[in-house]
């Protein structure tokens, strides 16, 4: 049933936030106040024991030498990782290689053949790296350049030699989104994305995010004088971009595939100019910064010491909360990005941009655009040279916050199921950040767990997981649950004994199970298969598109009002309930 123009609207804003209906997610613990030092590094990956401690993200030190050397070690072991992974990327029997084929496919409607095999290539070798896995994930930012993405691994489209070697140059990241072809095609479409609020733009109020829509009637199509009006002066942006250009939509599948966790993906359009395009905030998201076009400076710190009163550390700067200069200290990362280059944010991970100064970053790329002399010192003199178009930039979140994928979650979902109390006051920001970890699934479950995860996946969604796997996966949610709470929980020791017979037992290892089974065969599949649907054949002009997301968000709220049943939480299961039928009252007698 086709839609009449203003019922198009109704549904509009259901799609731009199809993947956020759970952005302020489940917050399973309570906010203490923190202990007195502040985080400045994170543990090991999901490849690591729960107890390891990295010493890779020791940024904070006063060596800038050591600094920039071994993070050049881990981006050299990386890329070495993803040359070595190569053919495993056309050939792991537990990729689907139909939804490969088909997303490959249709990126390389928009671009080429040889960038869409270097995106895939670059994305599962990434995921397959173990230096990524447990020195990098969830631990530190780190900057790619684009001379480092370039993937000469003998890929072609069996055309013009000359062609293919000028596309491996350019490198696959650069043009994927650009002014000229992709924005300007929203033009005689509904969809309409966000612009940094006035207040922010005139430097009125510049230390929390406030924005509104590009347009102020939502009921007619898109100008592209509107988009153009927006743009003149600040960010403008769009939230689940997947859903609404095709090519964005093969990128959010092939990283799907390739990291075994949901996905979205948001577009930052920026002039040059902008003294702040985004304040200091953090995301639920761990992310995947393409730039595309242009350039943009990016400041990333260390996660500030929690606060009593303060905002949920994965959503500070927002809502009103600010996260001043100050309270962040100095940052980890601050360099011109610049097209081509892919920079990745822990969740949690405070980070500001803007396209008005440059730094001097030790950087070959940034040093030949730029003549200063002292190590991140600011100019803006020369920032009408690097600064010298508009910025675009693509942010791939990995949603393992958002949909409660972390060890966090387990505890809560478990501890409610077995009748015991969740609630907890985590005074140690260790303590707290090691509890918010992804479990292992996706790429962080290792061999035994992609295996898994195809017996699933083959059977629709059904089938016992490994045992090895699932035994690892009880072993390191109990860790995580002795850590929080050493002083609640009986547990037995190296001679076969219990510490003390005051202590509460821990759920029994079946209780363990249950929820382990469910969060990744009842949980995590049904997710992955709604985003793989909502990702497919996109067209922005097609009103069938917007449909089919609006769908899908329904069919996510339904995940998560699931998950609050399964957990024992009413209050959880009612209120997506609520959501999910108001949303359907909404749009009665549409479709």
């Amino acid at each position: 049933m086709l839609l009449q123009p203003f019922n198009l609207y109704l549904l509009l804003p259901f799609l731009l936030s199809s993947s956020t209906n759970n952005k302020q997610g489940i917050v399973p613990f309570t906010l203490a106040v923190a202990s007195s030092s502040p985080l400045t590094c994170r543990g090991g990956g999901g490849g690591e024991s729960i107890n390891h401690k990295s010493s890779a993200c020791n940024n904070n030190n006063n060596d800038d030498n050591n600094n920039t050397s071994n993070t050049k070690s881990i981006v050299q072991s990386i890329l070495s990782d993803i040359i070595k992974s190569s053919p495993a990327a056309e050939n792991d029997k537990s990729i689907n290689t139909k939804l490969t084929t088909y997303a490959k496919s249709s990126f390389a409607s928009h671009v080429s053949n040889v960038k869409s095999n270097d995106a895939w290539t670059f994305l599962y070798g990434l995921s397959s790296s173990p230096t990524f896995v447990n020195k990098v994930w969830q631990t530190r930012p780190l900057l790619i350049r684009k001379h480092e993405t370039i993937l000469s691994l003998g890929g072609g489209d069996g055309g013009d030699t000359k062609k293919v070697e000028e596309e491996e140059e350019d490198g696959w990241v650069n043009g994927l989104f650009t002014v000229e072809e992709d924005l300007r095609s929203i033009d005689g479409t509904y969809i309409s994305g966000h612009r940094t609020a006035d207040i922010l733009r005139q430097g009125i109020k510049t230390d929390t995010w406030e924005f509104r829509s590009i347009k102020d009637d939502m009921t007619r199509k898109t100008t592209w004088k509107e988009v153009k009006d927006a743009l003149d002066g600040g960010t403008i942006y769009f939230n689940t971009a997947g859903s609404l250009w095709p090519t964005l939509g093969a990128l959010c599948l092939l990283t799907i595939e390739a990291f075994g966790l949901p996905a979205n993906i948001n577009v930052y359009i920026t002039p040059p100019g902008v003294t702040t395009s985004v304040p200091p905030h953090t995301d639920r998201q761990d992310v995947l910064v393409f730039q595309t076009a242009g350039a943009k400076r990016w400041r990333v710190y260390a996660p500030p010491p929690r606060r009593k009163g303060a905002a949920d550390p994965m959503n500070r700067g927002k809502a009103g909360d600010v996260l001043s200069f100050e309270e962040l200290g100095e940052p980890l990362i601050d360099a011109v990005i610049k097209r081509g280059d892919v920079l990745y944010v822990p969740a949690g991970f405070p980070h500001t941009t803007d396209t008005c100064t440059v730094v001097n970053d030790d950087d070959d790329d940034v040093a030949d655009d730029i003549d200063v002399d002292h190590h991140h010192q600011e100019t803006s003199s020369s920032a009408d040279v690097v600064f010298d178009e508009t910025s675009v930039h693509l942010t791939m979140g990995l949603d393992t916050h958002v949909w409660a994928l972390t060890y966090a979650h387990l505890r809560w979902s478990l501890l409610q199921r077995a009748g015991k109390n969740f609630q907890l006051n985590i005074e140690d920001d260790d303590a707290y950040w090691e509890a918010m970890k992804a479990i292992s699934v996706g790429f962080l479950g290792g061999t035994n767990g992609r295996l898994s995860w195809k017996q699933i996946r083959d059977n629709g969604g059904k089938g016992e997981l490994d045992k090895n796997y699932k035994d690892r996966m009880i072993e390191e949610l109990k860790t995580v649950m002795i850590q929080l709470e050493p002083n609640r929980w009986n547990v037995e020791n190296d001679s076969g004994t219990d510490d003390d017979d005051d202590r509460e037992s821990l759920p029994t290892d079946e209780e363990f199970g249950q929820v382990i089974d469910y969060f990744v065969r009842d949980h995590l599949f049904p997710l992955i298969e709604i985003q793989e649907e909502m990702f497919k054949d996109v067209d922005p002009f097609n009103e069938e598109t917007v449909i089919k997301a609006y769908k899908c968000t329904q069919k996510q709220n339904a995940i998560m009002e699931k998950f609050g049943a399964f957990s024992k939480n009413e209050a959880m299961r009612r209120s997506f309930e609520q959501s999910r039928l108001a949303r359907e009252e909404k749009t009665k007698g549409m479709m």
